[in-house]
Formats: C-alpha cells, structure tokens, sequence
C-alpha cells in the first residue's frame, strides 16, 4: 500500500472514530434528557449506571 492510500486510510479511520464519538455523547444526552424528565436529579452516573445494567442483561441474554 502506498503512503498516500495508508494516509487516506488513517483519515478515514480517524473521521469515521470522531462521527461514532459524537453519536455516543449524543445518545447519552438525549437518554439523560429523557430520564431527567421523570426524575430532574437524574445525573450522568445514572445514565452510565443504566447503560451498564442493560448491557449485563443483553450478555445474559446471549448466555443462555
């Protein structure tokens, strides 16, 4: 591969990395947004806390 495609490649990995960052922070805002709305103390720490409990159920899930 030639350094020009290899850098190419780097750019495209790099905005591709950058787009899938902002659409998690944007998802997370948006579920901090929907949870503030039944409870307004809800925090970021909630959100995470909620994110991690369902992906240990999606394992589980998959585990049996």
């Amino acid at each position: 591969m030639s350094a020009h495609k290899g850098k190419q490649e780097d750019e495209r990995i790099t905005s591709n990395l950058r787009q899938g960052f902002e659409l998690t922070e944007l998802a997370l805002a948006l579920r901090l947004a929907v949870l503030r709305r039944q409870s307004p103390t809800c925090t970021m720490a909630d959100v995470m806390h909620e994110v991690r409990l369902t992906k240990e159920r999606a394992w589980q899930a998959n585990q049996a």
